[in-house]
């Protein structure tokens, strides 16, 4: 049978269009609320929120069409030519039929994606597309073995269904190490792509039990040493993905620091994702009057040397402490970015559970100190459902103008005790 042929007489054919639209529905839901990747656009990381979801629907869809497709074959007695030809090439065509169709669906979301967000793809986006095409591949071969044995009829739901929910279910689940080996597409930050570790992770569960499956389908008839070695091969996959994972956490060690920085003033100087530092310049000139204030009301001992966004950091944490700060001063925009924040990280938590309550005095004060007093109440605002939780806000206020009206050294000394109580009256 020719590809032409192949193509024309595959279950894909008729899939498509619904697939198509099922995909386009997902791709409506999930690039809704990316105003973030917008902002400050990476291409690994847009294709990789894009993709995040199709992926599980792709993988079993792939899985059941390639079942249908094995089923058909059956049907038809194909299988009965195989004195003449191989078996892997009858099944190559319907299985690459099959990933062809489903690449297409997904490479499609993934281009919705970086439209949105309005980046081209990059290498970071094509070796996540690359992991995509062997899960698929993977799948499909699962789905073709098990067609061929069983028929499609309640083989292509049930192995769709076992699939869909392998890969799905074990994302919310507390083990994070299962997060990273079901074949799931993660989420990778600002600057990140898939490291060495976290590709191998992800494809050798699946491809291993792709080819424990072909091991177990080879001869006519099951023998005990095809079982023997199928469970040996899928074991083996998911034992050693669980090796390489077994010590992560929920978010998956990426390979980080690809995205250019730019970096202008000193004391401080103020590092930026090269994506949102149009600019910079007035960010540096406004967080170096910040922090002067800062210091001359005794807030901080002395100024940082240097002020880096939180995407670009080493250490993807708000840190306000020593000679370099992290802050997260995304997107990059002199009426965004010197917000509540700001005010809300310089104070930190000062022990470890304080009454946030009765912190709400001293962090309102370093707001007013640098300039964002009216965008940390709006916050506040929010957060306790229009102060109905805690102090009024008529309350915070009165006593900041009696705290206005005292000495600056005896305003020190008010702030450090506030941090105290908050502390002593914390749980």
């Amino acid at each position: 049978m020719r590809f032409s042929t192949a193509l024309r007489t595959h279950a894909a054919v008729p899939a498509f269009p619904v697939l198509g639209l099922f995909f386009c529905f997902v791709f409506l839901t999930t690039t809704r609320n990316i105003e973030r990747l917008i902002a400050v656009p990476w291409p690994a990381q847009a294709a990789s929120y894009a993709v995040h979801a199709p992926v599980p629907m792709a993988a079993a869809a792939a899985a059941a069409l390639a079942a249908v497709e094995a089923t058909r074959l059956r049907a038809l007695g194909t299988w009965e030519l195989g004195a003449a030809r191989a078996t892997w090439r009858i099944a190559v065509r319907p299985v690459l039929v099959t990933v062809l169709s489903l690449t297409v669906l997904t490479a499609g979301v993934t281009a919705g994606g970086l439209w949105v967000v309005g980046v081209l793809p990059d290498l970071y986006v094509l070796q996540l597309m690359g992991i995509v095409v062997v899960l698929l591949t993977a799948h499909a071969v699962i789905g073709f073995v098990i067609g061929r044995r069983l028929h499609a009829m309640y083989a292509a739901p049930l192995v769709a269904v076992l699939i869909f929910v392998g890969i799905s279910f074990p994302l919310g689940t507390d083990s994070h190490w299962a997060h990273h080996v079901t074949g799931s597409i993660g989420w990778v930050g600002f600057g990140e792509a898939y490291s060495l570790s976290m590709t191998v992770a992800a494809v050798l569960p699946t491809v291993c039990l792709a080819l424990a499956c072909v091991v177990l389908a080879g001869p006519r008839r099951i023998r005990v040493t095809s079982v023997a070695a199928s469970l040996v091969i899928a074991a083996g996959g998911l034992l050693g993905a669980y090796g390489i994972t077994k010590d992560w956490q929920a978010i998956a060690p990426a390979a980080t620091g690809l995205a250019p920085v730019t970096c202008v003033g000193s004391t401080p100087e103020v590092c930026l994702p090269s994506a949102g530092a149009g600019h910079i310049r007035d960010i540096q000139t406004e967080l170096g009057e910040m922090t002067s204030r800062l210091q001359a009301r005794g807030i901080i001992a002395e100024k940082p040397a240097r002020i880096t966004d939180l995407t670009v950091a080493d250490v993807r944490r708000t840190d306000t402490g020593g000679a370099e700060w992290t802050l997260d001063l995304v997107p990059g925009d002199t009426d965004r970015v010197l917000r509540e924040n700001i005010a809300i990280a310089v104070v930190g938590t000062p022990c470890a559970a304080p009454d946030w309550n009765a912190l709400h005095h001293s962090t309102l004060w370093v707001a007013r100190t640098t300039g964002v007093e009216g965008e940390y109440l709006a916050w506040l605002s929010r957060e306790t459902q229009g102060f109905s939780q805690g102090q009024s806000r008529e309350q915070l206020l009165a006593e900041m103008a009696r705290v206005d009206g005292l000495p600056p050294q005896e305003q020190r000394t008010w702030y450090t005790e506030r941090l105290r109580q908050a502390c002593r009256a914390g749980r």
